[in-house]
């Protein structure tokens, strides 16, 4: 269970860097439009990190919680490929500004489903 979580931890602190390296190559306009982009983009890692780390300790202990979080993972940051390099175009920068809105919704859907497949948790 720890060694998942770990590879979970080693590839959100991977797609950290990958979104550092997009935000990067987006030029925005300022240093205060890089933090603002760069912290909305990297929300969502943060957030799973913690998450990962408080649930780790609790009864619900799982390695599903770790699949899940590389999952959500290496989704953003295909979308950001797609997004910025793939097929760029002049609504690309809805897309990279969606993107932590669609990794919370993959989040809340997939999440009852790791529930699920916790045996402890299905009482």
């Amino acid at each position: 269970m720890k060694l998942m979580n770990r590879f979970a931890y080693l590839l959100m602190t991977i797609a950290l860097c990958a979104t550092l390296y997009f935000t990067l190559a987006l030029k925005p306009s300022s240093f205060n439009a890089f933090l603002f982009l760069a912290a909305w983009l990297n929300t969502p890692y943060v957030a799973m990190g913690v998450a990962l780390f408080f649930v780790q300790k609790s009864e619900l202990a799982s390695p599903y919680w770790g699949a899940l979080a590389m999952l959500i993972s290496v989704g953003g940051i295909l979308f950001l490929l797609d997004a910025i390099y793939w097929h760029p175009d002049a609504q690309g920068a809805i897309a990279v500004m969606m993107t932590p809105i669609l990794q919370g919704v993959v989040g809340a859907i997939l999440a009852p489903v790791v529930l699920w497949l916790i045996p402890d948790a299905r009482r």
